[in-house]
């Protein structure tokens, strides 16, 4: 009996209650989608800006996911990385753990929020980016980034953010840089609240991030601010024999 069967994003919506990290996902950038035979788990792909598959992301119980991930893994470009949560067995390669954080909730005031602004300097952003947050999964001039807030002082650029959301109603905030020298006076929780408060204010009823599993400070800066979805997830290469 096969482990899997096609199935509609509708389903993926409904048979996870409607998640955010499904949600989130861009209508026009969603491809193919499964269910586990069980019907606990879902998985569907998700094209980047390119036109590419960029991840096949599964989502369901230990005991069914893994089937499905294997069973729906040549239905994807080889290359194509999985997110899944994290711990389930699968033969995986360079794997990235990170956590999916959402809230429903404006996050508590916090003390910088005044100084924070909708920015559309793209070069001085970078050049924070690349002094700050090299690493980041988000530039000027991504397909994906709507806007940029910012905090400026005496004409430079403190701290920035991307806003990344891709559907009505789930807010995405990505690329959050403090400069280096101002750490410690609350920019990076402020520059957050202040795009959550927006976000919501514009009809967003959650706002959503992704964070590596490894940033401490950004994870308790993020519980404080009223993130209580907290999913731990997993990228990684599927080892296969194709």
């Amino acid at each position: 009996m096969p482990s899997w069967s096609p199935c509609s994003m509708t389903d993926v919506l409904d048979l996870t209650g409607h998640d955010p990290l499904v949600r989130g996902t861009r209508g026009a950038s969603r491809g193919p989608a499964w269910r586990s035979a069980g019907g606990r788990a879902v998985a569907f792909t998700a094209y980047g800006a390119e036109g590419r598959v960029r991840a096949l992301t599964a989502l369901g119980p230990p005991d069914e996911t893994p089937d499905l991930v294997l069973g729906v893994h040549g239905q994807v470009p080889e290359g194509t990385r999985v997110v899944v949560p994290r711990g389930t067995p699968l033969p995986l390669s360079q794997p990235v753990d990170w956590n999916f954080r959402a809230t429903y909730d404006a996050p508590p005031p916090q003390p910088e929020e005044a100084g924070v602004a909708w920015c559309d300097d793209e070069e001085a952003v970078t050049d924070l980016l690349r002094r700050a947050s090299p690493g980041t999964s988000a530039w000027p001039g991504d397909a994906k980034v709507r806007r940029w807030a910012g905090v400026r002082e005496d004409g430079r650029l403190l701290a920035c953010l991307a806003d990344t959301s891709a559907v009505e109603g789930v807010g995405h905030i990505s690329a959050i840089a403090v400069h280096t020298d101002t750490r410690g006076r609350g920019l990076g929780p402020s520059i957050t609240a202040w795009a959550m408060r927006r976000m919501f204010a514009e009809g967003c009823d959650v706002v959503t991030l992704g964070v590596y599993a490894d940033n401490a400070v950004g994870l308790r800066m993020y519980d404080r601010l009223g993130f209580t979805v907290d999913r731990a997830m997993t990228s990684a290469l599927v080892k296969t024999t194709r």
